[in-house]
Order: C-alpha cells, then structure tokens, then sequence
C-alpha cells in the first residue's frame, strides 16, 4: 500500500449530505448549494483556540496530545499485550460524541495515525487485530476518517473476513469478524464508491461464506454479516453492476434482513447497535491479570473453547463481544503472557 499518498490535508471537508448525526442519531439534512463542514473540523478548531490554561488532572487522559503517546506505542513496540492495550485505549477515547472524543479523532487523522492502525491488520495476533478494527469503526464517525478508511483499508479489512479456507479463518475470532464488519458497514453506508470497491476485493464472497455457515458463526455475526449485504445492495446505481457479477437481489436481502430494516429498530437506523460506536467497558482486557479471578465466569461461544475471564458489556452497544481467554491463549496461573519476538515480527513482513 503507497502510504505516501495518505491525503493528511487539514481544509474543510464537504461531506456527503446527511451524514452527520447528532448524539441522538437525528440527520441534519443541508441544502445542495450550501458547502457542508462536518462538525467535527470547526469543534476541533474552536476547541484548540479556546485552551489557554495548562492541563491538569483526569483531563490528562483524553486531551489530543496523548494521541501520540499511543501511537508510537503502537509504532515502535512488538508486544502484542502492548498493542491491543493501546489499540483499545484509542478505540474508547474515539467512542464517544462529546468534544475530547471528536477532537481525538481528528488528533489520531493529523498526527497520521490511520495508516498505523491499517498496518496492524495484518498482524496474525487476534486480539490485536480486534482492537484495531473496533478503534477504526470508532475513528469512522469522523467523516474524513471514513474516507481515508475506505479509500486505503478496504483490502486489509476484507481481508480480516473468512475466505473458507480452513487454514486462514481459524485464527479469527468471531469478535473480530464482527468488529470487521462493523467498521465496512459504517464506512459504505452512504458512499457507493466503497461499496463498489467492496465488491472488487471480494468482500461480497466473504460475506456469503459467513451468511451460509450459519451453524459456524455467532448469530451476531451472521447478522452484521446480512446488515453490510443489506447495505451494498441500497445503493441503486450498483445492482446492476453486482448483477454483471453474477449477484442476485436474493444474495443481498434475505426476508430476515429486510424484515429487520422495515422496523424502527432497523440497523439502518442511527440509534441502532451497529451505527453507534464500540466501546470496553466493565471488565476490560486490560486489566492486571496477575489476579486470580473467580471460576464462575461466563462462557465463550464454541469457537473458542475455554472460559471466559472478562464480562461481556451487554448494556453498551456493540459491546457484548467476548474477549475468548481459553487454549494456546492463556497465560500460566498467577502469570502474564509472554510472546516470542520473533513471531510477532514475523507478522509484519
């Protein structure tokens, strides 16, 4: 990927009309002749003028500038706990609507954070590749985020998605699947040029493969894998386009889906669990787990046997992904993991 061409230009962005939502999911729909500037440029430029006073405190935690604290952890270190921790770290600071999280999001744009993110995705270590695909869904809700996204990550994204190859799928989570689709739904459900390309690396296959092995998958993938279908196919001008390829209306809208988006509660909705953004929360992964922890912990799904050492946040949406803690991943009792360098940087080749 030619990373030198990564647009880090700071000018407004004229974004696609009524994409911007507010906190509680109502479009602002603009006049056609009017320039629309996302909310999140002219926030984050009132906001940077308008500190004076030093720092302090908890405001430590998610001003901008620790942006670059995690991304050069991020760039410079090997250890796959690292990662995911910092990964995680930038995907809650983004997940919120308030001013620190927009300007965070913007902050992880400008200081060219984005292509780091992309590069982690083809790590072979799941957990990270996890929390890099939930923090890019979060960075998303910043509209020239998702353009970046789309344009330069949709390869390594597809590519985070079953192909049915024993080989290649069985070290993919289904939480991490499911952060994966997220991140594809909110980046081409209003843009058919992303939708299209999609469709070029594939990602209309990988999606059947997921929707027609509904005994393999959690049944919240098999929906998030039917809802980015779904969506493909909303964009009028491309059916006939996926039809030269071979696709059927009945590929993309099964009579669950499109029951599902007939409703107030439909995905397409922006109050809907797969619009809004992912967040940890309660037990965490980054958590000391040097600590023994009480044995009646909750299950993993069956494709990651074991028990599970981390609560699933079922009240936050898009949440409840378990954090499999089970077989070759577990630490030694009263230990932390260790990985060998070797393999993690093996990963990067």
């Amino acid at each position: 990927m030619e990373w030198a061409s990564f647009a880090y230009e700071t000018g407004p962005f004229h974004s696609i009309s009524g994409d911007n939502l507010g906190c509680f999911g109502a479009s602002k729909k603009k006049k056609d002749a009017q320039p629309v500037q996302p909310k999140e440029v002219a926030s984050t430029s009132r906001s940077a003028n308008q500190r004076s006073e030093p720092l302090k405190g908890m405001e430590l935690l998610w001003h901008p500038e620790v942006v670059k604290s995690y991304l050069a952890l991020l760039q410079s270190c090997s250890n796959p706990e690292t990662l995911e921790a910092a990964a995680g770290a930038l995907q809650n600071l983004a997940a919120c609507y308030w001013q620190p999280s927009i300007e965070i999001r913007a902050s992880v744009r400008k200081e060219k954070g984005l292509p780091i993110l992309v590069e982690l995705l083809r790590m072979e270590v799941d957990r990270v590749v996890c929390a890099v695909a939930t923090a890019l869904r979060n960075l998303a809700i910043d509209q020239r985020n998702k353009e970046l996204i789309g344009k330069y990550a949709m390869r390594d994204l597809v590519q985070k998605l079953p192909s049915g190859n024993l080989q290649h799928d069985q070290g993919t989570s289904d939480d991490t699947i499911a952060a994966v689709l997220a991140t594809l739904n909110e980046v081409i459900k209003k843009n058919a040029e992303f939708s299209r390309s999609l469709l070029e690396a594939g990602g209309v296959e990988r999606l059947m493969n997921i929707t027609r092995q509904r005994q393999k998958y959690t049944p919240r993938v098999l929906k998030f894998a039917g809802q980015v279908l779904f969506t493909m196919w909303q964009h009028q001008e491309l059916r006939e386009v996926y039809k030269k390829q071979g696709w059927k209306e009945p590929d993309f809208v099964t009579k669950t889906v499109a029951a599902r988006n007939a409703g107030s509660n439909s995905p397409n909705n922006a109050n809907s669990t797969l619009n809004r953004p992912m967040a940890s929360q309660g037990g965490t992964r980054y958590e000391d787990r040097t600590m023994q922890r009480s044995a009646n912990s909750n299950n993993t799904s069956s494709r990651s046997p074991g028990p599970s050492m981390y609560q699933r946040g079922d009240d936050i949406p898009m949440a409840d992904m378990s954090y499999p803690e089970g077989g070759t991943h577990a630490p030694p009792a009263g230990g932390v993991r260790n990985y060998p360098p070797n393999s993690v940087s093996a990963s990067f080749r």
